[in-house]
């Protein structure tokens, strides 16, 4: 069967599954499914408990064994399930309660009144290990040394901004350990370091948590090989603030400025299709973060890009970016998988 190069890419990725036994908190379940969204729909998962924090993954509607980690504001669920019907939406919508949770790799908040209580039947990984780096300051450097032994690997996730420099370097004693970097709430990779070695350095198209994933290549994995690996990790530069939205609106309950429908095509050579996309605007000089939404059935692949002085000069795609200019349209390349293009002002603005 003939994939699409981006899925084919995903077999280099180790799976992590995040089901299995947690600590909740003392009103809460260890798992909830999605609720109340349309089968079409999705809810958004937020960086922080409120309603414009800046989005990390769009949940379907069908998601289940996501991991109970808390929840705080509003009514507490037995509060809320004693009301009356009629009583029960009006103090969620006013004063909304949020819980965080964990959902196949990415962990932030979401709105309590779409949740529901769910078992999980899923097994834990006993594989996988999550470290989070902390960086003084909006800058940093950490040298992290540690082992590897079979199928084991570590993500370690590192907070960046939007036009902050993040460099990454692995030296192993296995010559089949390797990292790859996962962009925020998307598994998949940017930089595949079986492909491109043991070292990267680019600028950060967007705001939230990048993910360093340290791992053996499966035949090694099998043979149970070990490696010893030292692991650097750097963050440079001042990240491009949003605008703030007393000088430019933003579309209600988001952190986006605009939106628009794009020409574009996925592994087509024709901007024949139409992309949903959203831009933050960082500045009034041209720099933004576009997100573009692919119409690949039921991915809904999303790529950003980020716009300085009105050129695109980075993204989250592991494939080279061109792109060319025709009146006040840059047309953008990514491989050959996929192109978009887009008009001066959605990124520039009024």
């Amino acid at each position: 069967m003939n994939l699409p190069r981006h899925f084919r890419q995903l077999c280099f990725l180790p799976c992590l599954v995040f089901c299995g036994s947690s600590h909740a908190t003392a009103d809460g379940p260890d798992f909830y499914r999605l609720n109340g969204v349309a089968t079409d729909s999705e809810r958004v998962m937020r960086a922080e408990p409120r309603t414009e924090a800046a989005p990390l993954l769009g949940l379907p509607a069908a998601a289940r064994c996501l991991r109970s980690l808390g929840c705080q504001g509003g009514l507490s669920q037995a509060e809320y399930s004693a009301r009356s019907d009629a009583a029960q939406p009006q103090p969620q919508v006013a004063s909304p309660r949020w819980c965080k949770v964990s959902y196949q790799g990415t962990t932030g908040w979401v709105e309590a009144r779409f949740l529901a209580e769910a078992g999980c039947a899923e097994p834990v990984s006993q594989d996988a290990r999550i470290e989070r780096i902390r960086l003084a300051g909006e800058t940093g450097r950490q040298v992290i040394t540690a082992r590897l032994h079979g199928r084991q690997f570590v993500d370690y996730q590192v907070s960046g901004g939007a036009g902050q420099t993040l460099t990454v370097s692995l030296v192993a004693s296995n010559g089949q350990n390797y990292f790859n970097i996962l962009p925020p709430g998307t598994a998949v990779a940017m930089f595949v370091g079986s492909q491109s070695g043991g070292q990267f350095s680019g600028m950060l198209p967007a705001d939230g948590i990048y993910t360093v994933r340290v791992y053996l290549m499966r035949a090694a994995a099998r043979r149970q090989e070990s490696s010893r690996y030292a692991l650097k990790v750097d963050l440079a530069g001042k990240p491009l603030a949003a605008r703030p939205a007393h000088t430019d609106a933003l579309i209600p309950g988001t952190p986006y400025h605009a939106s628009a429908p794009l020409a574009c095509a996925y592994e087509q050579s024709t901007l024949s299709q139409r992309c949903e996309s959203f831009v933050i605007r960082r500045g009034f000089d041209g720099a933004a973060t576009l997100e573009v939404r692919w119409p690949v059935g039921a991915l809904r692949q999303i790529r950003r890009i980020l716009f300085v002085k009105g050129v695109p000069v980075a993204s989250d795609s592991p494939y080279p970016m061109t792109h060319a200019r025709q009146g006040d349209m840059t047309t953008i390349h990514l491989g050959d998988q996929e192109s978009v293009a887009v008009p001066d002002a959605l990124i520039v603005g009024g």
